[in-house]
């Protein structure tokens, strides 16, 4: 070949050697740069440069070319705004898209990964994008990220288990940009799913498809994407049994049951709307107990269907033999939209129907949450519930009626609770213009009284206990409007002793006695006693005041009405204390009686009472009054005369607080006697003040730490110049 031919074929050959080599360092450079990066503290520290938001890590990871990555071990997070998100994968592979990073896109093609679990849940705390002045966002894109292997995906309460197929796609624009989810599948022929720990199908064939278009957060936050929503579902498998019996203190105890049945779903949402066509089956069995405490079980069969028009929803228990166990329901939700973040309720709200009940429940403490959530009325136990309820655009509507037999019963007031075993009846009726009143009577042939914190101490045994529960509108809204009344009448004291803890410590102590007791109380909806009477015999007491001991019979009627909305501060509309066969231990004196009656008295009900008002007291005579300040044998034996000149009559202000108890301004008097007093006992001394006169004769004594001093010569004169025990006394 001619020598000019040759030579500039070896000068375009050198120069491919050249550019080989050049692409082949550039390469060899890329493998060792990419590598190194990828497994070193610097890519780690490059890609988790904003932890908060988003971190990775892996345990090897290996680029063969450009925008090619092959990880082990791979964890990856992040959080936006109230959500927080993790996928973990021993596997994966995929490429990021080199130009698209030229318009700020970082764009992956398919990422193929292995045995995926994935988990998102709400977070505690809002992370509010950021977004730079005069700076465009960058936009993540995620084309397809694919597993054949996905084994558990934890979405909020939601969890899927199993081996299957995902398909996921998403794109987001970064501070604050739209975001779309692109149509995403998934195909799992053996899945559990799960929702807040229970179990809703096992071993299924389930096919699940999700897209939510373009926006921005400002058109739908949270759960608001709810209302954008295309989704796909199709299940087919078994249904756990569900299991009735008691656990510990659950309101409604519900659990997956052994015993399996069966579940066939396809339902299509679009715009969170439910697709004419949708259908559910469900069958399972749900076990029990019986009356006689034997284990039962019963079928249980749900059909769903969506129509135009709404839903239609029918569910059946059968009725077995002589087993009163049963439920025919007939429900209608005249809504097709099922998620509603603005209303969650909503479905509820269009529910119109019937439901035919006859159940036994292992424990009725979900009743409490609708008639009285602030846990001061509770049933418990396993208790019997026939219902016959009509429904009316999700409320309990004109001629329903329920009735509760064998329930625990348990009313807490003030600080106490009444205990019993109950049965109630409820009904709705129409209450002419006022409209529906839900009205409920509940009776306890058999309750106790106790002290809240303790519950060994009995204050009341009694029958009869009668709690009637009244309000407007419909059951669903029963606590709104609640008004309660508790009643009961003649319930033994069993001892007087247990009422020690309202009492000043030290001051005044029952020390003996029994008696009866009734009253007649009005609550609100959070259980506070808005008015009330009652009344209280007590027969052989023995108290002692002071230093002194009295025994004697006693009655007491008192009515009070609150002052103070949600407070604990009463008025005395009445206050009525009757002492008969009254005597002063280790004294000779005849037995004493006594009419106490306080007027414009106040009393806040706390731990010991604190009580206060003016008195007006008839008496026998003075012998008690005297005695509260010294022996017959300390006075001057014209005192024995006054002691006996006949019935008194006295006037007087008491104040009861902590552990004093203080009686001032006291005036007593007949036709031949005068006496001025004023007493205060403080930690169980007594001081104070008494002048008495009988004709022209007068004494005067001062009380101080135990000690008395007598004054005879101007003895009036000494008490009117000593200091009153209250302010603003005189």
């Amino acid at each position: 070949m001619p020598r000019r031919i040759l030579s500039p074929l070896r000068a375009h050959r050198r120069g491919l050697r050249r550019a080989a080599w050049a692409v082949l360092a550039l390469y060899l450079l890329y493998l060792i740069a990419a590598n190194v990066f990828l497994n070193s503290a610097i890519g780690v520290s490059t890609i988790n440069r904003k932890p908060e938001r988003y971190h990775a890590q892996w345990d090897w990871a290996a680029s063969l070319y450009p925008g090619q990555i092959h990880a082990r071990g791979v964890v990856m997070g992040g959080h936006a705004r109230t959500t927080r998100w993790t996928a973990a994968t021993p596997v994966a592979q995929g490429r990021i898209k080199l130009l698209p990073l030229l318009w700020k896109e970082v764009r992956f093609g398919t990422i193929r990964a292995r045995d995926v679990s994935l988990h998102v849940a709400r977070a505690a705390t809002d992370l509010p994008s950021t977004k730079r002045p005069g700076k465009s966002p960058w936009t993540l894109r995620f084309d397809a990220i694919t597993t054949p292997s996905l084994l558990r995906m934890d979405f909020y309460d939601a969890r899927v288990t199993g081996t299957g197929a995902a398909r996921f796609g998403f794109v987001k624009t970064m501070a604050g940009g739209p975001m779309e989810v692109l149509p995403s599948t998934l195909e799992m022929p053996d899945a559990t799913l799960s929702v807040g720990g229970f179990e809703l199908v096992r071993d299924a064939a389930l096919e699940f498809g999700i897209a939510i278009p373009a926006h921005l957060r400002q058109q739908a936050q949270g759960d608001d994407k709810l209302v954008l929503l295309d989704a796909t579902l199709r299940v087919d498998g078994r249904a756990p049994g569900i299991d009735l019996q008691a656990r510990g203190d659950q309101p409604l105890p519900i659990a997956a049951g052994d015993d399996a049945g069966h579940v066939r779903a396809d339902l299509a949402m679009h715009r969170g709307v439910l697709v004419p066509g949708s259908r559910l089956d469900w069958s399972a069995p749900v076990s029990g107990l019986d009356a006689q405490g034997q284990p039962v079980r019963h079928p249980l069969g749900v059909a769903l269907r969506v129509q135009p028009a709404g839903i239609a929803i029918a569910a059946r228990v059968p009725r077995q033999g002589d087993n009163p166990t049963r439920l025919h329901a007939d429900l209608r939700i005249g809504d097709r939209r099922l998620l509603d973040p603005d209303d969650w309720l909503r479905p509820v709200r269009a529910l119109s129907g019937t439901v035919d009940l006859g159940w036994r429940f292992a424990s009725l403490r979900w009743l409490d949450r609708i008639i009285a959530p602030q846990d001061w009325l509770q049933f418990d136990g396993e208790a019997d519930l026939e219902a016959a309820l009509r429904l009316a655009d999700g409320s309990v509507a004109e001629g329903s009626t329920f009735r509760v037999s064998d329930a625990q019963l348990r009313v807490d007031i003030l600080d106490n609770s009444f205990r019993g075993s109950a049965h109630a009846s409820g009904r709705v009726a129409r209450d002419g213009e006022a409209g529906l009143r839900t009205t409920i009577d509940v009776v306890s042939e058999r309750f106790s009284l106790t002290p809240g914190d303790a519950p060994d101490t009995v204050y009341l045994r009694g029958r009869d206990l009668r709690l009637d529960l009244a309000s407007s509108g419909d059951l669903a809204r029963f606590h709104e409007q609640l008004q309660a009344r508790l009643r009961f009448d003649g319930a033994e004291i069993p001892d007087l002793r247990a009422y020690n803890r309202y009492l000043p410590p030290r001051s005044a102590r029952l020390l003996a006695g029994s008696g009866a007791a009734s009253g007649d109380l009005t609550l609100d909806q959070h259980g506070q006693v808005l008015q009330g009477r009652l009344q209280l015999q007590g027969r052989q007491a023995r108290i002692a005041l002071g230093p002194s001991r009295l025994s004697g019979d006693l009655r007491v009627d008192s009515r009070i009405a609150q002052l103070r909305t949600g407070g604990r501060r009463y008025a005395f509309e009445g206050f009525d204390l009757r002492v008969d066969n009254v005597r002063v231990e280790d004294a000779d004196d005849a037995p004493w009686w006594a009419r106490f009656r306080l007027d414009a008295g106040t009393l806040d009900w706390r731990e010991p009472f604190a009580l206060e008002g003016e008195g007006h007291l008839d008496m026998k005579d003075v012998s008690v009054l005297l005695a509260l300040f010294a022996e017959r044998s300390v006075f001057p034996r014209w005192i024995a005369n006054l002691v006996d000149s006949g019935e008194a009559s006295a006037t007087g202000r008491l104040r009861v607080r902590d552990d004093e108890i203080v009686f001032d301004r006291i005036v007593a008097s007949n036709d031949r006697i005068d006496l001025l007093a004023r007493l205060r006992i403080a930690g169980g001394t007594p001081q104070g003040d008494l002048y008495a006169r009988w004709g022209v004769l007068g004494l005067g004594v001062e009380l101080e730490d135990g000690d008395r001093k007598l004054h005879v010569a101007g003895a009036r004169k000494w008490y009117d110049a000593r200091p009153p025990l209250l302010p603003g006394e005189g």
